[in-house]
């Protein structure tokens, strides 16, 4: 095969070209990546199920994601809106064996959270969940969740407001996972449905594509796989 010389015209055409391809590779990484944020509960009773949850959050969530996604931890605590609460944050890397070295030392920082000995006040379950659709949409990945640990009862301190805007969760799947009942949940379940029927009725009118429960938490790897 004989190169030719090229002129300058054809040497830019074709650097147009390589970068547009490199261009489409980017895009086509991110269209197919997905971007999943754990909040989890530390308040209340709540707090004692940390360790549960990481075992899940190990179990369901890190084995199902490849390389170029995205995995956030977020606690739930009196002042859920803040960066501070962010525990982890991490774009697992295209090289396989580093993305795997990635879901490990993430699998420990859920250990060591876990064992932390914290319990909030308050429950500002909209100031995480507002806070996690800030990271999800910075991804630009194509398919967003939010999953929920908690008993998913809201107890804002004084004075803090929080609303959800018509487009807060646009393209984002919201699900809430291992529920804790709380006593008048056992004492009347009506109680438990409404609250679930209201997060329902709350997060799709904020643009959600879709709200979920999972009582079996084994469902949640296999859902992951579907949205993607």
């Amino acid at each position: 095969m004989v190169v030719k010389h090229l002129s300058k015209k054809q040497l830019a055409a074709l650097l147009a070209a390589l970068l547009a391809t490199a261009a489409a590779g980017c895009s086509d990484a991110s269209h197919y990546s997905q971007a999943v944020a754990v909040l989890i509960d530390v308040s209340g009773t709540y707090a004692d199920q940390k360790a549960d949850v990481a075992r899940i959050v190990k179990r369901e969530v890190l084995p199902n994601l490849v390389p170029g996604d995205t995995v956030a931890v977020i606690r739930i605590d009196s002042e859920s809106y803040e960066k501070a609460n962010v525990e982890a944050f991490v774009t697992l890397d295209h090289r396989p064996s580093h993305a795997n070295a990635q879901k490990l030392a993430l699998a420990k920082s859920l250990d060591e959270f876990a064992a932390r000995d914290e319990r909030s006040q308050y429950t500002d379950i909209p100031g995480a969940m507002m806070l996690a659709a800030e990271y999800l949409r910075e991804t630009g990945a194509k398919s967003r969740a939010i999953l929920l640990f908690s008993d998913m009862q809201s107890d804002l301190a004084p004075g803090t407001k929080r609303h959800f805007s018509e487009r807060e969760f646009e393209g984002i799947k919201v699900v809430a996972l291992n529920v804790k009942q709380l006593e008048r949940d056992n004492a009347n379940p009506d109680v438990l449905r409404s609250r679930l029927a209201t997060w329902e009725k709350d997060v799709t009118h904020a643009g959600a594509g879709g709200w979920q429960t999972f009582l079996d938490t084994q469902k949640l790897g296999p859902y992951l796989a579907e949205i993607r």
